[in-house]
């Protein structure tokens, strides 16, 4: 009987994970626009609404530890329908706000929200999936079919929102808390795996925090986790720099908000479509896959700035933007999935959620770093100078990580150390058998 509700549970998670991703991996109906409904609406400067990212990125920081916490006592079901709701309560702030803080208000809370779902959701899945040698495979196409998804519903919503911001700048926000609210009852429909409900009932102490400790202990002292979430938070701290700066070196070529729109609806079904070829790009390229998508996206930067220099004077080269930003939007399709799936290998329920947490949390140290950084030059620099300077840094860091990461990714399974694998689930297989 037991068996048989735990095939039920790893079943329904299994395919209800990519329609909840698809949803709500990032919020739907409200990029693209929110950069202008702050700036517009809400006559916030653009150099601040950079900031407020960096806010964002700092809150994810702090919550990061907390967040860990109500995974573990809540359980992962109960703690992504939470993070749910306060996306929601996200939504709402951001629709009544009045001032600056309230946006920062915010933002504490949507920090809250995805340091949860971040964590709580790829060990939910990667919990429901059996142990075996393609269990990593699986991962990624479940994680996969979920992001595509989201990529292609996110340029639908896109094209939408800014048409409906030309007729009343509110209604993009009102669909995004209605998808959010429709997502937050959708949830309810996970099941918790059996192990993590067996884990709670016989918890009697705080014996949580000694776990964190050693958890947290082994990720600091495991090189090739080390070398990823490292690689990971250089990453995102572009790409969400990246993500205003974007719509910015745009808007300041006069294009159009619906116009927008469109472009950036292209660029995500371009994203969702090169997601489902992340297996291909990492089987020819293998340990060098990584540092080819950061130095690709570097170089498309490059080129977006010096292009966006040039087309103040002759606009035929806006052209050359968005080749560039293709370029951009294909290396984040496939960066996306692969990131997940290096980073669960060699792990069980014990860790994985502390690893996606770890790499949330130097993610939000980077993002900080980057994003208080992007901000300083934009308010004494010209946006595409700007963006031509983030596109070198961008370069150099591929190079330094390079040369980092060579000896500690990307090895086979048995060149790694037996502590390295300590946590590996065949691994500890192979053991009991032997046993």
């Amino acid at each position: 009987m037991e068996e048989k509700q735990t095939i039920q549970m790893r079943k329904r998670n299994m395919k209800l994970f990519p329609i909840c991703k698809a949803l709500g991996w990032d919020y739907i109906f409200f990029y693209t626009t929110n950069f202008l409904f702050l700036t517009q609406v809400k006559n916030i400067d653009p150099a601040d609404v950079v900031l407020i990212d960096s806010f964002y990125a700092l809150f994810g920081i702090v919550m990061q530890v907390p967040a860990t916490f109500i995974i573990e006592y809540l359980g992962r079901r109960r703690s992504i329908i939470l993070a749910n709701f306060l996306n929601c309560m996200y939504m709402i702030i951001i629709m009544f706000s009045r001032n600056l803080f309230d946006l920062i208000i915010a933002e504490l809370l949507s920090a809250l929200a995805f340091a949860i779902k971040d964590s709580a959701e790829l060990a939910l899945l990667n919990e429901s999936i059996p142990a075996s040698r393609y269990k990593g495979q699986i991962f990624a196409k479940i994680n996969e079919r979920g992001i595509s998804n989201y990529y292609i519903i996110n340029a639908i919503s896109t094209i939408l929102s800014g048409f409906l911001y030309d007729m009343n700048p509110y209604i993009p926000i009102i669909l995004a808390l209605t998808t959010t609210l429709f997502l937050t009852i959708l949830s309810r429909g996970f099941v918790e795996p059996p192990i993590i409900q067996n884990k709670k009932k016989n918890k009697k102490d705080f014996s949580e925090i000694k776990n964190l400790k050693e958890s947290f202990k082994f990720i600091l002292k495991s090189e090739r986790l080390k070398s990823l979430i490292l690689f990971s938070a250089i990453t995102v701290g572009v790409f969400n720099v990246l993500t205003n700066y974007e719509i910015s070196l745009l808007e300041n070529l006069d294009i159009d908000a619906k116009y927008l729109g469109i472009i950036f609806a292209v660029l995500g079904i371009i994203s969702g479509i090169v997601t489902k070829k992340q297996e291909a790009f990492h089987n020819k390229h293998r340990n060098k896959t990584l540092c080819l998508i950061l130095g690709g996206l570097g170089i498309s930067i490059i080129i977006s700035g010096i292009a966006a220099i040039i087309a103040t004077k002759y606009r035929i080269f806006i052209i050359f933007i968005i080749i560039s930003y293709v370029i951009k939007y294909a290396y984040k399709g496939i960066y996306n999935p692969l990131m997940d799936k290096y980073l669960r290998n060699f792990s069980n329920e014990e860790i994985d959620t502390k690893i996606f947490t770890a790499k949330n949390f130097f993610g939000s140290i980077f993002s900080v770093i980057i994003g208080v950084f992007a901000s300083f030059i934009l308010e004494r620099m010209d946006i595409a100078i700007c963006m031509t300077l983030i596109g070198i840094i961008t370069v150099i860091l591929t190079i330094i990580m390079d040369k980092y990461m060579k000896t500690r990714v990307g090895l086979k399974p048995e060149e790694y150390s037996k502590e390295e694998r300590k946590y590996d689930e065949l691994n500890q297989k192979t053991e009991m058998g032997a046993k």
